[in-house]
C-alpha cells in the first residue's frame, strides 16, 4: 500500500528554469573537463515502460516537473541533470535527440495500454521529456528523483538518437547511494542486486551509470543536481538534408482569425519523414526544447510531431516566440523512431 503523497512545492517556475539553461553552460568550460578518459555508455534494455505515442504529453520539453504553465508541480525532490552527448573521440554531437523517462515519486510510470496515461501516475508529472543537443552537444533536464518499485532500485531511462540514424540507443543511470523508501527504510533492491545495473559486467561502465547527486547551491527546498556525459562508441559524421537531422528556420509572425499571434515555420518536406519543432529561449549553445504546434494558422496546437504524407512545402505554426526569431526543425527519415518503441 502506498504512502500518502505530500506535494513538494518549490519557488522555481518554468521561465526561470529555461533562463537558467544558458548559465549552466559555463560549468562545462572548466580546465580538464575533457581530459578524463572517455567511457562508452553501456547499452541496456529500453524496458517495458517507454511511453506509447498516446501517452507522451503534448508538452514533452525538458521540464518534467511542470506541465505547460500549470501552477501545480510534480511531487518529489526536484532534480537537475545535465551533460553532453559525445562521440568516441570526445567530439560533441549537435542535434542529438535525448529522451528521458522514469517513474514518479511513488514508483508509477505514465505508460498505459488502456488509457491516455496511467491514472496512478502523478497528474502533474510529465513522465517523459525530449531535448535536442546544442552545438556543444549539451542537454539539460529538470525532473524529480525517481521513485522505487519492486525489483528495481532508483533509475532514469535514457534514449539517444543521433542525427541521421533510425534507432535510439538506450541506457540507464542510477544514484550512487543506498536506496531508501518513502518511510526512510532501506529498500530491498540496491544497485548491487538491481536486475539492470548488476548485469553490466564492465566495472568502469557500471560506475559511470551510478551518479553522485549534490544539493543545488543556495536552495532551500532540497533540490539536487548531477552531471553525466553520454558517450557513444563510434565517431559521428553530420548528415546532410534529407538524410535525417535538423534545420534552423526563421519564424514568420502571423495572426489567427481571432487576432492571436503565431509564428509560421516553413520547411521542405519529404513523404514519410517525421518533423518536430524546437525552440531555444536564449539561442545559446545549450540546446533546444520541444514545442507543440499546429498544421494550420487557425487550428488547435495539438501535436508535437508530424509525419508528412507528400513531398513539398510544409508549414508548422507555433504559439511560442523565439527570442532570436529562429526555430530548429528536427526531421527523422522513414523507419526512424517516431515516439514509439
Amino acid at each position: 500500500m502506498k504512502s500518502t503523497v505530500h506535494p513538494f512545492h518549490i519557488p522555481v517556475d518554468r521561465r526561470r528554469f529555461f533562463r537558467g539553461m544558458a548559465l549552466a553552460s559555463a560549468g562545462f568550460t572548466l580546465p580538464g573537463f575533457l581530459a578524463e578518459a572517455l567511457t562508452v555508455a553501456p547499452t541496456v534494455t529500453q524496458g517495458p515502460y517507454y511511453p506509447l505515442a498516446k501517452n507522451i504529453p503534448l508538452d514533452k520539453d525538458n521540464d518534467l516537473v511542470q506541465l505547460n504553465d500549470s501552477l501545480t508541480i510534480a511531487s518529489g525532490v526536484v532534480t537537475y541533470i545535465s551533460g553532453r552527448v559525445l562521440d568516441a573521440s570526445g567530439n560533441p554531437v549537435p542535434g542529438a535527440l535525448v529522451e528521458l523517462w522514469h517513474a514518479d515519486r511513488e514508483g508509477d510510470y505514465l505508460y498505459s495500454t488502456s488509457a491516455t496515461r496511467n491514472s496512478a501516475c502523478d497528474a502533474a508529472f510529465a513522465g517523459f521529456g525530449q531535448y535536442l543537443t546544442g552545438s556543444d552537444g549539451r542537454y539539460r533536464f529538470r525532473t524529480i528523483k525517481a521513485g522505487l518499485y519492486r525489483g528495481r532500485t532508483r533509475h532514469y531511462h535514457w534514449g539517444v538518437t543521433l542525427p541521421g540514424e533510425t534507432k535510439r540507443t538506450t541506457t540507464q543511470t542510477g544514484w550512487n547511494e543506498t536506496a531508501l523508501d518513502l518511510n526512510g527504510a532501506v529498500w530491498e533492491t540496491q544497485n548491487s542486486n538491481d536486475n539492470v545495473f548488476s548485469t553490466v559486467s564492465n566495472a568502469t561502465q557500471r560506475a559511470t551509470m551510478l551518479l553522485d547527486f549534490s544539493e543545488v547551491a543556495g536552495t532551500t527546498t532540497g533540490e539536487q543536481e548531477a552531471t553525466w556525459d553520454y558517450v557513444v562508441g563510434r565517431t559521428y559524421t553530420e548528415p546532410t538534408y534529407p538524410n535525417g537531422g535538423s534545420l534552423v528556420v526563421a519564424g514568420v509572425p502571423v495572426e489567427t482569425s481571432a487576432g492571436a499571434s503565431r509564428y509560421r515555420i516553413r520547411v521542405p518536406a519529404y513523404a514519410g519523414y517525421s518533423y518536430e519543432v524546437y525552440g531555444n529561449p536564449t539561442f545559446a549553445d545549450l540546446g533546444w526544447s520541444a514545442l507543440p504546434f499546429s498544421l494550420t494558422q487557425d487550428g488547435a496546437v495539438d501535436r508535437s510531431i508530424h509525419t508528412a504524407t507528400a513531398e513539398g512545402s510544409l508549414d508548422l505554426y507555433v504559439d511560442a516566440k523565439a527570442v532570436k526569431g529562429f526555430y530548429q526543425v528536427s526531421f527523422r527519415v522513414p523507419g526512424a523512431n517516431t515516439g514509439t518503441p
